[in-house]
């Protein structure tokens, strides 16, 4: 017996070779990684330690390749992967070049959308989780709406109100809009793009169920409009939450409908 294994790990009389394949075919041989990988590694640490800050220029793409140690071919895979992320972008001309990106929120929005368009969350999670955000935001919103934010939100009731109101309306994108301005109520531009990213998600939901405008959306946003004035957050948690509640049910009914159908609808 081999002195030097745990007790735990020596082979069993008969079982060792069997024991020993069943413990290795649980590994996978080590692959290295693409160079192409480490660059993006290498340069989103460099932005998040703040070595690279919004607006800088990175080196050139020759100039790179001769620090890495990669080809230039490497570095513009890399560059590319980068700029989808959201955190480079190359600009063209004689003061082009390659630059890292402000802060842009809709990289949030469109990460999250990819995931939903692959099954990643269920129904039932995107309403409780735009229950649970549209509760704090609107107390929040309670609490921190200026009269201009209250203003932006009536302008926004009454261009929905006349697109809801035309004969054959279709679900546009500007019917998002009353769930980012009141994130933006808040003041608070983490819970803008987490609200915004949501609405997005239900609303191509929508789209591709075909489910029609609801026409008592006006009268729904203007009560929990209301709420927010009078600064009574518990009744615009309870009108928002039955708006969504109601939403969600509207569309199961559609996507199944179109299901049926054989339609191409959401999952």
């Amino acid at each position: 017996m081999d002195e030097s294994l745990p007790a735990a790990t020596q082979p069993t009389a008969g079982t060792g070779n069997r024991s020993t394949r069943a413990q290795n075919a649980a590994f996978t041989p080590v692959r290295a990684k693409r160079g192409y990988e480490y660059i993006v590694e290498q340069v989103r640490d460099a932005i998040h330690s703040g070595r690279f800050r919004p607006g800088d220029q990175l080196p050139t793409e020759r100039e790179m390749a001769e620090a890495f140690k990669v080809s230039r071919h490497g570095v513009r895979e890399a560059i590319r992967g980068l700029e989808s992320n959201g955190l480079v972008e190359v600009r063209l001309g004689v003061l082009g070049g390659i630059f890292v990106r402000e802060g842009d929120p809709r990289t949030v929005t469109r990460a999250l959308s990819d995931l939903a368009s692959l099954g990643a969350f269920s129904s039932e999670s995107l309403l409780e989780a735009r229950i649970l955000l549209s509760s704090d935001v609107l107390r929040l919103a309670c609490e921190r709406a200026t009269k201009d934010d209250l203003q932006r939100l009536e302008d926004d009731i009454v261009v929905v109100e006349n697109l809801v109101a035309e004969p054959g309306a279709e679900r546009t994108s500007h019917l998002t809009e009353f769930y980012r301005l009141l994130a933006a109520a808040t003041h608070n531009e983490v819970l803008v793009a987490l609200t915004d990213s949501l609405a997005q998600i239900v609303h191509a939901r929508l789209n591709r169920a075909a489910a029609p405008p609801n026409p008592d959306i006006g009268r729904i946003r203007r009560n929990i409009l209301n709420y927010i004035r009078e600064r009574d957050a518990e009744h615009a948690v309870e009108e928002i939450t039955q708006h969504l509640t109601q939403l969600e049910h509207t569309l199961l009914a559609a996507e199944q409908s179109r299901r049926a159908q054989g339609g191409v609808g959401a999952r």
